[in-house]
């Protein structure tokens, strides 16, 4: 018969060896974030399969940064920009980050997203890709986010511009739609926080007078002693 001392070896054995696989359960779910510091680090995560993407310096591109996959992007307080241009019709190069693809792409924490000035615009989103914008602030030129053909869902973060787009409408694009992909219901905006500079999510000329991009239940107001920058809450 077996006895007790030895049932109590299997079972600190057995929890050992749970404990064991625990920790490495999670160590395999931890590496699915990873971090970088510099443009080609960026590049090759954003090819590869890490849930997540967290900078940890400012980093400077030397191209448009493609997002075709779904992953979160932490912007951990830091700033990624350009100092040459990376404008390129030829390429459909516009802006800093592109979502393509069919891509999905979140921006989370706080940081920076700043296009050269007079070069090009802070994201955009093409190929049917999904935008969801959680922090951040997001510095362009005409546009901070542009949507050709996709959706941006602006939950948080701060837009501006640095060119305006002309002496008349010097603000009214800093979220924009491709028109004829907004009319056929491919090219989508909407909006439930966040802080812009100049522009009124919900009452600009984006896309005719009176253009809303804010969703039902929220609405825009101007900031605390502000007579030009727009705050969206809940209504």
């Amino acid at each position: 018969m077996e006895s007790t001392k030895t049932k109590r070896i299997i079972v600190s054995a057995l929890v050992a060896l749970m404990l064991i696989s625990s920790v490495f359960i999670l160590s395999a779910c931890g590496s699915k974030e990873i971090k970088v510091s510099n443009y080609a680090e960026l590049i090759e995560a954003m090819s590869g399969e890490y849930e997540v993407i967290k900078l940890t310096d400012d980093i400077i591109i030397e191209d448009t940064i493609a997002v075709a996959r779904e992953v979160v992007l932490d912007l951990n307080g830091k700033k990624i920009y350009n100092t040459t241009d990376v404008w390129d019709t030829q390429n459909n190069n516009w802006s800093v980050i592109s979502v393509r693809e069919n891509g999905n792409l979140t921006i989370k924490g706080e940081g920076t997203i700043q296009a050269k000035e007079n070069d090009c615009y802070a994201v955009d989103v093409m190929d049917g890709g999904n935008l969801v914008v959680e922090g951040g602030e997001f510095v362009g030129n005409m546009h901070a986010v542009y949507v050709y053909e996709g959706s941006a869902e602006i939950k948080g973060g701060k837009y501006s511009v640095q060119q305006i787009y002309s002496a008349e409408k010097p603000y009214e694009f800093v979220l924009n739609l491709y028109d004829a992909n907004r009319t056929n219901g491919t090219a989508i905006i909407t909006v439930t926080g966040g802080t812009f500079v100049g522009f009124n999510p919900q009452n600009n000329q984006a896309e005719g007078p009176e253009t809303n991009f804010v969703a039902e239940g929220y609405v825009a107001e101007l900031a605390e002693g502000s007579t030009d920058t727009y705050v969206v809450k809940k209504a």
